[in-house]
């Protein structure tokens, strides 16, 4: 590396030669101490944090007003509160569950009238999906009856793929 000493008017023109392994040696000892200095200043910040008390504390109590003031005189402490709170709560889900229970199941509706029973082909096959009967024929009993059965389906399968 060449640098150009400016000091003196006479040696502006000689070239000053500064070996390399004495900016590198310079370099690896900037690094540690400045790793350390960081250190150091992060230490500090650490330290003059602000402690934080998540349960609120010290402090002066606060003045209540209107319903907070009577509720609060019964239930002083927030723990008081909570509690007060989940048992309405749950005081009141008891009394609903309870109710259900006297009150009893509604009647059952009465079952639709018979209806017109589906004509299934003679053939036990399934009709046609544009038919009018293929309604009529999921609605069925037979439809139910073809669906439990393994061997009914595997007909059904067999002949669709004919």
């Amino acid at each position: 590396l060449v640098c150009r000493h400016r000091s003196a008017p006479g040696l502006a023109s000689l070239p000053i030669v500064v070996p390399i392994a004495n900016l590198v040696h310079n370099i690896k000892m900037v690094f540690p101490v400045a790793a350390s200095a960081s250190r150091r200043a992060a230490t500090r910040v650490v330290h003059q944090q602000q402690k934080r008390s998540m349960g609120g504390g010290g402090g002066p109590k606060p003045e209540w007003e209107g319903i907070d003031k009577v509720v609060r005189q019964y239930f002083p402490e927030d723990y008081q509160l909570a509690g007060a709170i989940l048992g309405g709560y749950s005081g009141l889900i008891a009394v609903a569950m309870i109710r259900s229970k006297v009150k009893g199941a509604p009647p059952a509706e009465e079952p639709a009238a018979a209806t017109e029973v589906a004509a299934v082909p003679a053939t036990g096959g399934v009709p046609s999906v544009e038919s009018p009967e293929f309604e009529k024929f999921i609605e069925s009993d037979a439809f139910m009856k073809m669906v439990e059965s393994e061997e009914q389906l595997l007909q059904w399968a067999a002949s669709a793929e004919k």
